[in-house]
């Protein structure tokens, strides 16, 4: 039985009993509830994963969705021509991002912040807040200052032509998850992105991943 449905009906249970009897039943009735809550917790515990081996899952579930991602893109962008090095600026790499990221879209329509990140989310965070603690605040804050203020960010939305493209640390860049070509991490201000470079998107993102940091 439900945990809250037990203490409620027995509370209810209990008010109903005369005064005279209820200090008594009350003592059996309290002994009993703590008996089932330490089973409870002992139950939990012993399902529990270690901490390495929720790590590794969760860092796996972020792989895998990495790569499915990836291989939509693959398909999505078969029929599209492959830019060249002498096309930016000619319109061309334009019309191909364009495109891609329109297919995209469509084909995500209904993707959502933690689609991908997911229960890793956590994780990423960690690592980001050991750097701060393991650098000092004041090279932490020195290497955030070329991070570009927040701006509302959504999955699936462009990121912001006008936004310095700031990267990610070394030495955080070194502790996450590699990534297959095309997609980067990027900090807009508290946030973690994972962009798409060749169609400019935003992928997925952490919010408040990164520390306000002050010198």
């Amino acid at each position: 039985m439900n945990l809250y449905r037990y203490v409620t009906r027995l509370i209810s249970k209990l008010l109903a009993i005369p005064a005279i009897l209820r200090a008594g039943t009350v003592c059996v009735a309290i002994a009993a509830m703590l008996a089932m809550v330490s089973a409870s917790l002992t139950s939990v515990v012993a399902q529990e994963p270690s901490t390495t081996a929720e790590r590794e899952t969760a860092l796996k579930g972020f792989s895998d969705r990495v790569n499915a991602y990836i291989t939509l893109k693959k398909k999505l962008q078969r029929d599209l021509p492959k830019p060249k090095p002498g096309d930016q600026g000619t319109g061309k790499a334009e019309v191909h991002e364009d495109t891609l990221a329109s297919r995209l879209q469509i084909a995500r329509k209904d993707s959502g912040a933690g689609d991908v990140f997911g229960d890793a989310a956590p994780i990423f965070k960690r690592i980001i807040e050991r750097d701060t603690k393991t650098r000092g605040i004041h090279d932490a804050y020195a290497a955030m200052q070329e991070v570009p203020s927040k701006s509302p960010l959504m999955v699936n939305a462009a990121y912001p032509e006008k936004a310095a493209l700031a990267t990610v640390p070394p030495l955080i860049l070194v502790n996450l998850p590699r990534l297959p070509d095309g997609l980067e991490y990027r900090f807009m201000g508290s946030d973690l992105i994972l962009r798409d470079r060749d169609a400019n998107l935003v992928v997925d993102f952490v919010s408040g991943a990164v520390p306000v940091l002050k010198p």
